[in-house]
């Protein structure tokens, strides 16, 4: 009788080892230092209860697709929350992650991807179309997509943003802030190290890509698109930032192309194509009281059509003081450009007659060619307050469209006393 009951609670200690060996942790990979935290059934390889499915890609890396959090890719159903979820478990797991939107379409209201992460280097990959809503009020922050406090995130495609903005624009804010804000449709918010590629965003609500407040940010290979009336649909905009380069990428929208604002240092734009829209700009700076100084712009080897400016530096009048120096254009073609090179430090309302209090300094226009549509292809219109010091044109080749009329360009300064080297047409505003 003894044995039989040692028997039993022997085979019973046996059989519990057995069921507890059922759910197990997954096993690292290459790649990852840590377990993940997600717990499998050993046999069917599926989620336990309540956890995801996480898998692996080559090479090492868990993949979280948001459509095994519930999204789904009808283009109609909310599916915000799944992913905020899939962030969520791709941030707190270790080693790279990939959040990933399959092939589809999924629409989304305000999406943030919020740090700081353990896992290092995220990627957020579109393959298919993400929507955004057109109901303003699921909008708190005025941003679409936002990944804040995270660094070492790769945001990529081939995939689409599209932010089905035509329904917005017709609420947009107009220049000091009056109306709506509308929301941008991706924001880098205190991300360093971080790259932005390989995707299509259109018809943003307003800005398509901002940086604000990060280091080290890339954005290539990128297509931007919005009409050419939309308001504020500024393509790439940087603001507060360092180290930002943006290359090798087509932009057409209703405002600038690249808006470079105040705060920014070592800033790099190449091989933009550039139309329609309002040109490759630095500003408008001085429009808010807590603006600080902007040091180093090259913008270099771009081409811009159709487009309203092209080279342009502009300031508001009655701006705080701050300073912007060592901005260079160089290597720029015009094809149809309104006002081809142009300093505008009076931008604004013309009821507010104080210059602007942003000082211009160290500025160079170098090897910039084509066709102007207006036959002032060469603007300096500086403050009155702090006249522009130290502007360099070198080697200026623009016609004007209209020369079959007997029209020929020229150039009109004020404020500023330029230096002209190499080929100028038009001849110096100094001539």
């Amino acid at each position: 009788m003894g044995l039989t009951r040692e028997f039993k609670l022997t085979t019973t200690f046996i059989v519990a080892l057995a069921i507890s060996s059922i759910i197990v942790e997954a096993k690292p990979f290459p790649g990852f230092s840590h377990t993940l935290s997600v717990k499998l059934d050993a046999r069917s390889n599926a989620p336990a209860s309540g956890a995801p499915r996480v898998s692996v890609a080559p090479g090492g890396g868990a993949i979280f697709p948001i459509t095994n959090y519930g999204a789904k890719s009808d283009g109609k159903s909310d599916s915000t929350m799944s992913f905020q979820k899939a962030w969520r478990d791709a941030c707190h797991s270790n080693g790279p992650a990939k959040v990933l939107v399959p092939a589809g379409t999924f629409k989304t209201g305000e999406v943030i991807f919020t740090g700081p992460c353990t896992a290092a280097p995220i990627t957020f990959e579109i393959q298919g179309t993400m929507l955004g809503t057109e109901d303003l009020s699921m909008y708190s922050q005025n941003q679409w997509i936002t990944i804040e406090h995270v660094n070492n995130v790769i945001v990529t495609g081939p995939g689409t943003l599209d932010g089905l903005g035509a329904s917005a624009w017709k609420h947009k804010d107009d220049s000091f802030g009056g109306g709506v804000k509308l929301p941008v449709s991706l924001v880098f918010f205190k991300s360093n190290n971080s790259v932005a590629q390989n995707f299509k965003t259109v018809n943003s609500k307003g800005f398509h890509i901002k940086v604000l407040e990060s280091d080290n940010v890339i954005v290539q290979n990128v297509t931007i698109i919005a009409p050419g009336d939309s308001p504020n649909t500024d393509g790439v905009h940087i603001s507060r930032s360092q180290n930002v380069t943006v290359a090798d990428s087509k932009i057409g929208t209703g405002d600038d192309c690249v808006s470079i604002g105040a705060g920014n240092t070592n800033i790099t734009v190449i091989r933009v194509e550039c139309g329609p829209g309002h040109g490759l700009s630095v500003g408008s700076l001085g429009k808010w009281k807590d603006e600080t100084d902007l040091r180093g712009v090259t913008i270099t080897n771009c081409t811009l059509t159709n487009t309203e400016n092209g080279a342009r530096i502009k300031s508001y009048r009655q701006s705080p003081s701050l300073s912007a120096s060592g901005i260079v254009f160089d290597d720029i073609v015009m094809n149809g450009v309104f006002n081809p090179i142009i300093i505008d430090q009076n931008y604004a309302s013309s009821h507010l007659k104080q210059g602007s209090n942003v000082k211009l300094s160290d500025i160079h226009f170098r090897n910039i060619r084509g066709v102007s549509l207006s036959k002032v292809a060469v603007t300096l219109n500086c403050s009155s307050a702090f006249p522009c010091q130290g502007v360099e044109l070198v080697d200026i080749n623009l016609s004007c469209a209209r020369t079959s009329d007997g029209v020929a360009v020229r150039s009109a300064c004020q404020n500023v006393k330029p230096t002209f080297s190499g080929k100028m047409n038009p001849a110096s505003c100094l001539a």
